[in-house]
């Protein structure tokens, strides 16, 4: 690991979470801009799996933007951060597993200050691992709410449209939308799955 103890520095570490369309993204990419103000060493990582927009940097929905290294795990992340960085940011870190939270964990122990953003819930509204975790061990919390897409209330979850069961499918508009409590359907996918097999069932028959 190449990450040294700086001394007499505290390390700490902020969560951002909420479902799809919530300004998740957009919140890190404001903290980090700030910190890149303020001269702070800044280094931003995001998952390899995440290619929606840009390859080489994290993208919001509303179109900010900023350069980022794209990684594996939370362990390539703690390989990767130079011992005089200062901030560290993660987005989506739901699709790092369970290594981002020992790395974010090492890297405040460390004095760093890292800014972590992802979902809190899946697609069916479970707690979305291993963002708990993560939840458990930050400093500062941020709870950020969408708009739900059929009645305007404030959404708290994500809604998958497609017909899958993946825990994972990487998407933005037009494969999952926001959704409020009363608006959100967690088995949708499920239906829509029962209904293509159906249609294809009876495609095959004639």
């Amino acid at each position: 690991m190449r990450v040294d103890i700086v001394k007499g520095n505290m390390g700490w570490i902020e969560v951002v979470v909420g479902p799809m369309f919530s300004g998740k993204s957009e919140e890190l990419i404001r903290r980090l801009r700030r910190a890149e103000i303020a001269r702070q060493r800044v280094q931003i990582f995001k998952p390899e799996i995440d290619e929606r927009y840009a390859k080489n940097g994290i993208v919001s929905h509303s179109g900010l933007e900023i350069a980022s290294e794209m990684v594996k795990s939370g362990e390539e992340i703690l390989n990767r951060v130079a011992a005089r960085t200062e901030v560290v940011g993660i987005d989506e870190a739901q699709f790092l597993g369970d290594s981002v939270v020992e790395a974010c964990v090492k890297l405040a122990d460390l004095g760093k200050r890292v800014i972590v953003a992802g979902l809190d819930t899946d697609f069916m509204g479970r707690p979305f691992e291993p963002m708990p975790r993560l939840l458990a061990v930050a400093e500062e919390i941020t709870k950020l709410l969408a708009i739900c897409m059929h009645c305007g209330n404030p959404a708290v979850h994500t809604q998958r449209l497609v017909a899958s069961e993946e825990l994972i499918i990487v998407g933005g508009g037009g494969m999952y939308e926001a959704r409020c409590r009363r608006c959100f359907e967690p088995m949708l996918a499920h239906e829509q799955m029962a209904r293509d097999e159906s249609a294809k069932a009876k495609a095959a028959s004639k």
